[in-house]
């Protein structure tokens, strides 16, 4: 694999970038604002062109990826995945909050609703849970790389308690 393609602690870099967002989603349906949603969005999309530079040096010579650099590489196209899925969502949450609802539809069946802007923020709030819910997924796949390659003995030492010297005397008989 060439060095700037994905290493354990990329992909666990990218994980902590991603939560961090994930974090700065709004809680409620009125924090919802179109420039968070802009901002969101566009990081989603950093992260999707990170991730698509690093698989294309990856794959300049395709016969040279080993086994464990394919399952790392199969991971992140995972997490891509979701991540894709996660900005499509947020995408619709933005199209609901700057334009309402799709007008055609909604004036015949619901014209009460058309242009509810309250109504339009709680869309776009469940649209931001689903893109939470995506991302999280797209942590895990990244978060699996690490365990990639990795033994059984690899894992950390146990630990042992301390004994501990009684305080209660012996009976002696």
């Amino acid at each position: 694999m060439t060095p700037a393609a994905f290493t354990t602690s990329a992909c666990a870099g990218l994980a902590r970038q991603i939560d961090a967002l994930v974090i700065e989603f709004p809680a409620v349906a009125a924090e919802v604002s179109v420039r968070d949603l802009l901002d969101h969005i566009g990081m989603l999309n950093h992260h999707l062109n990170y991730i698509t530079e690093r698989m294309r040096e990856s794959f300049t010579e395709p016969d040279k990826v080993g086994s464990a650099e394919r399952t790392v590489l199969t991971d992140v196209a995972e997490a891509a995945e979701q991540i894709a899925s996660a900005q499509r969502h947020l995408t619709s949450a933005l199209a609901h909050v700057t334009s309402g609802f799709l007008k055609g539809l909604m004036l015949h069946a619901h014209p009460h609703l058309v242009n509810d802007p309250a109504l339009a923020r709680d869309i776009a709030a469940e649209k931001y849970a689903e893109a939470a819910e995506r991302l999280r997924k797209a942590n895990r796949c990244l978060e699996s790389t690490s365990r990639v390659g990795q033994r059984p003995s690899t894992a950390p030492p146990r630990v042992r308690a301390p004994r501990t010297v009684s305080t209660i005397p012996a009976r002696h008989r």
